[in-house]
């Protein structure tokens, strides 16, 4: 990503009233059930003023879009959530869109054709969320993902959609993605003689074994310590 100086950003007291403006007209557009096009330029205009018109990755004020997290076409009951979409700058964009952009084959497992790009979204999430708390922005109405998005989500990763994971629902997306995908992490505990626990290890969690040297019985010790940004 290309290096720029940071704009000066507003406080989210000065934010909020042209925030919530835009929040209100993207509101309006799906109430009314109007055009699709219209509630994608109501969708994109809420994203970028919620992101203080600047790129979230590189900070670069020009040239700027909102892109959707996840692709329209692949769950497209996310196109018009707000915690879908991040600004990006032209630079930035072209990046995340480099390979695969077309719309997917879904009889196809996730993510085979290499267009969902599942760690480039774990990784938009995550600065996304960064953001939200810096500016101490970070709420669901302001970053909604629905139950459905993210219980597809988790169904990528192997969970049920039941499974819980702590935080706004934004941070639960980027919580999602950063898990090993189920069926991986269990081959790869099996393969070194241990299990894992039923719930989700999250960022800094491991498992511990005690391998049962001086005639003590072999164990394992689960250890979490992730804090949810939203507390």
């Amino acid at each position: 990503m290309k290096e720029t100086g940071r704009p000066m950003l507003r406080s989210s007291t000065d934010d909020g009233d042209a925030v919530a403006a835009k929040l209100e007209k993207l509101h309006q557009a799906l109430r009314t059930g109007a055009p699709r096009a219209r509630c994608l330029r109501r969708w994109s205009e809420f994203v970028r003023e919620r992101d203080a018109h600047r790129c979230v990755d590189c900070h670069s004020p020009t040239h700027l879009s909102a892109h959707h997290i996840c692709r329209k076409s692949f769950l497209a009951t996310a196109q018009f959530e707000t915690g879908n979409g991040i600004t990006l700058c032209r630079e930035c964009h072209r990046v995340v869109h480099q390979g695969f952009n077309r719309r997917p084959d879904l009889a196809q497992p996730v993510d085979a054709q290499g267009g969902e790009k599942l760690s480039l979204m774990e990784r938009l999430y995550s600065i996304l969320l960064d953001d939200a708390v810096a500016r101490g922005m970070l709420r669901d109405d302001l970053y909604y993902l629905g139950d459905e998005v993210l219980g597809s989500f988790k169904i990528m990763q192997g969970y049920s959609p039941a499974t819980f994971f702590p935080g706004t629902r934004l941070e639960q997306a980027y919580l999602i993605l950063a898990e090993t995908e189920r069926n991986i992490g269990l081959a790869i505990a099996k393969a070194n003689g241990f299990t894992l626990p039923d719930q989700p290890l999250l960022p800094g969690g491991m498992v511990l074994v005690f391998d049962g040297s001086g005639g003590l019985p072999t164990r394992q010790l689960v250890v979490r310590g992730y804090t949810p940004r939203s507390t």
